[in-house]
């Protein structure tokens, strides 16, 4: 299984991941995005102008896909799928891809369109960015920012179980203070993915990539 940590969608193609990964994506791939992780509560309309075919944050994505010679992308649309068109996209996938956005809405969004199953049972290639990221952990943290006013611990995917991320890492006092509780907490790894940073964990292997780097030690977080 391999699972690719970014905290900004465009950091899949740096050449730096790009290095690594042209290793592993291939253009005869099938991409399943998850297209669950917007905030607030968009009507139909609005939704379905934001994930159009050709709204600018659909052809980003795309396009990030697009320079591995992949094509085949199918987005899972919150309004106009059935769970079973779902759970069969899902199924056919080899890899999927989890957006920034907000990772406890899009968790709630999966379970209540009924296909956490199919998603948890995955084991191919999953990519995620900022939220994306955090979703594939068995339990990941919210730091306080302009879209969350308070620190909070939430359930994930479980993809990943021995280590724990903060995305968007810029020395911030609150986002220290968040790695210190989670430390405190489970006594796992801590890891920062700055913008230019990424983590692609390879079965056990976890390779830091840019910026990013492990934050932890035996004494807990580094200062």
């Amino acid at each position: 299984m391999v699972n690719v940590l970014l905290s900004r969608s465009s950091a899949l193609n740096y050449p730096f991941v790009k290095n690594v990964l042209d290793e592993i994506l291939k253009p005869n791939m099938k991409v399943v995005v998850i297209a669950f992780s917007f905030f607030g509560n968009l009507t139909k309309e609005e939704y379905n102008q934001t994930y159009s075919d050709n709204s600018e944050y659909v052809v980003k994505i795309n396009e990030n896909f697009n320079d591995y010679g992949i094509t085949n992308i199918s987005w899972l649309k919150y309004y106009d799928m059935t769970t079973d068109l779902m759970i069969s996209l899902i199924k056919e996938a080899d890899i999927l891809y989890y957006p920034g956005g907000a990772p406890d809405l899009m968790f709630e969004r999966i379970k209540e369109k009924k296909i956490f199953d199919a998603l948890k049972s995955f084991d191919k290639i999953i990519i995620g960015s900022s939220a994306g990221s955090m979703i594939q952990l068995d339990n990941y943290h919210i730091s306080k920012d302009n879209e969350y006013f308070k620190y909070s611990m939430n359930e994930g995917m479980g993809y990943i179980n021995n280590m724990f991320v903060e995305v968007h890492y810029r020395r911030r006092k609150k986002q220290k203070s968040s790695l210190r509780k989670v430390r405190r907490l489970y006594k796992k790894d801590a890891y920062i993915i700055p913008d230019d940073g990424a983590i692609i964990k390879i079965n056990e292997k976890i390779i830091t990539l840019g910026t990013a780097r492990k934050f932890s030690n035996k004494k807990g977080i580094i200062k």
